[in-house]
């Protein structure tokens, strides 16, 4: 296994980057503050109008898991060894999981192995959760002038258009 960092869609908020996620059967949306490359100081965030949130939309996800470990028990992630560092997004070739979630359907009669080829693992480490996926893809798009909820209903509106 290999484990890439994904350095240049955008750059975390350290402080508070308040993940939202939007998941159903065939959606899955993770919604976070982003900082500007040259902006290293915390700040604090404005609950009516902000700049700086990221949306990254996740096409044809398999699997996803959002909870433990935050930023200070990092090392124990298993992916740790393979230089897993907070506030970071992240590729894992070779996936293990992938690996793993690949047999579980296999007793189903329209079982394809070939079904997970082009599937690829992606991690995001937040300061309070860790967030994973197994997914073909991904899209990122920037917002400015709104809030992480805002975005969220936004988002939902557009999933399930009224």
């Amino acid at each position: 296994m290999k484990l890439i960092e994904i350095k240049d869609q955008f750059v975390m908020d350290v402080g508070a980057p308040c993940p939202l996620l939007i998941a159903d059967d065939h959606n899955l949306r993770l919604i976070f503050y982003s900082n500007d490359e040259d902006q290293i100081e915390l700040r604090q965030r404005d609950n009516i109008y902000d700049q700086g949130i990221i949306e990254l939309k996740f096409i044809r996800h398999n699997f996803f898991s959002f909870g433990p470990p935050n930023d200070e028990a990092l090392n124990g992630h298993p992916y740790y060894e393979l230089n897993l560092g907070s506030y970071s997004f992240y590729e894992l070739q070779d996936s293990d999981l992938i690996a793993k979630i690949s047999t579980y359907g296999r007793h189903h009669h329209f079982y394809n192995t070939r079904a997970y080829e082009k599937c690829h693992h992606y991690i995001l480490t937040f300061k309070e959760q860790l967030f994973e996926c197994v997914a073909h893809g991904f899209e990122v798009y920037k917002h400015n002038e709104t809030t992480i909820y805002h975005q969220g209903l936004n988002a939902l509106n557009q999933i399930y258009k009224p």
